[in-house]
């Protein structure tokens, strides 16, 4: 019998290194994660990933995730860039439920 993968339950939210717990993740890995975004550029980021997806292949563009991860690997660069030294975060595999105190 084929073993199921690992799913993903954990949010998005700031987080203290000393709370970081869980095992490293498989590089290249897709996982499924909820996030909330703008309706506004949800909206023109599905409008563009459909448009270039059936019209224009040459893009590169076939699903949502291929415009959301490039931009967000970009983001998270000049992030690493401007305030960790230019050198990735301390990993972290699995984070907390809800916001953090001070956002609430």
């Amino acid at each position: 019998m084929a073993q199921q993968p690992e799913l993903d339950h954990g949010e998005d939210v700031s987080l203290h290194a000393d709370q970081a717990t869980g095992r490293s993740r498989v590089a290249g890995r897709r996982v499924q994660r909820t996030v909330n975004f703008d309706q506004e550029v949800l909206d023109r980021a599905r409008a563009a990933a459909a448009h270039l997806a059936t019209h224009t292949p040459e893009a590169g563009v076939r699903s949502l995730a291929d415009i959301v991860n490039p931009a967000v690997a970009e983001r998270v660069a000049e992030l690493e860039e401007r305030f960790n030294s230019g050198q990735p975060f301390e990993p972290v595999f699995r984070l907390p439920a809800g916001r953090p105190r001070e956002w609430q």
